[in-house]
């Protein structure tokens, strides 16, 4: 576990603290709060309950549906996800019906994390609820020091012979996921990062609120890889590693896979390309 030094307390930094333990209870009393915290941190239980009054507060790490902050709560580094305010028909369906974002994701963590996959540590999770609507969610999880992401194999030139150690690393992996029941519905390079120490490759897993656990289909394993990149010599090399090990036909297999592929880029070229004319379009009439 990554460790920081506390800051000492200064008369100031006492009176903005109970400045925020009064703004903390006027919110929990306005609005229905639920926090769950993971009994391994409950010394961290008093700064996950100011969290809805401190979180802009926290370094920002990443900014744009979603927010990510990091923190430093007595000596323990922390980063603290605060997901987007759903639309009113799911504020009222994740109010009521279905777990939250923020639920599953925790919940998901402690599931990975007992099956021998590395994903950030959960801590707690906190939903925000007016008028039995979902508002504000967040996701606290233990810092994690991966520096690198799939991304970084978007081209053919990334197939380097590192490249090359890296991704039959990683179809083994995601053999070891699957074979284990464990499906990420959101498998894109953004949401697996790794590193590479003394020659062995380690993963870990993110954004884990889409999962399947359960049986698994040879098209689902498959399907599971059109995300990852658009490069087809990356997506060949990978899934002919992946079906060698699973004993399955490379040549159908990588075929399969590549057109799964096809599907999904078109797919996200059309959809970016409405986007863009919608917003030509409205900056058009805003403009008149």
């Amino acid at each position: 576990m990554e460790s920081c030094r506390g800051d000492s307390s200064s008369g100031k930094e006492v009176k903005e603290e109970s400045f925020v333990q009064i703004r903390y209870i006027c919110r929990r009393i306005m609005t229905g709060m639920k926090i769950i915290v993971d009994r391994k941190y409950r010394s961290l239980e008093s700064y996950v309950e100011q969290l809805p009054v401190t979180f802009n507060t926290g370094e920002l790490v990443y900014a744009a549906r979603n927010v990510l902050r990091r923190f430093c709560w007595d000596g323990t580094i922390v980063v603290v996800k605060k997901y987007k305010i759903p639309i009113l028909l799911n504020r009222f369906v994740y109010g009521r019906f279905r777990k939250s974002k923020a639920r599953r994701s925790f919940e998901y963590a402690r599931i990975l994390n007992e099956k021998g996959f590395r994903t950030p540590q959960p801590v707690a999770y906190i939903e925000e609820r007016c008028c039995r609507l979902l508002s504000d969610s967040y996701l606290v999880t233990l810092n994690e020091d991966f520096p690198e992401m799939m991304r970084r194999f978007h081209t053919d030139e990334s197939l380097t012979d590192e490249g090359k150690m890296i991704l039959r690393a990683f179809a083994a992996y995601t053999r070891d996921l699957h074979e284990a029941g464990i499906l990420h519905q959101d498998y894109s390079p953004g949401n697996i990062a790794f590193k590479v120490e003394d020659g062995r490759v380690e993963f870990s897993l993110f954004d884990i609120n889409r999962m399947h656990f359960g049986r698994i289909s040879k098209k689902m394993c498959l399907r599971n890889f059109c995300r990852l990149t658009p490069s087809v010599a990356v997506l060949s090399y990978l899934v002919g590693e992946y079906a060698r090990i699973r004993g399955w036909n490379v040549e159908e297999s990588v075929c399969e896979a590549v057109s799964e592929q096809a599907k999904f880029f078109s797919r996200s070229a059309r959809r970016s390309s409405r986007k863009q004319s919608l917003w030509t379009i409205k900056s058009r009439f805003i403009g008149r």
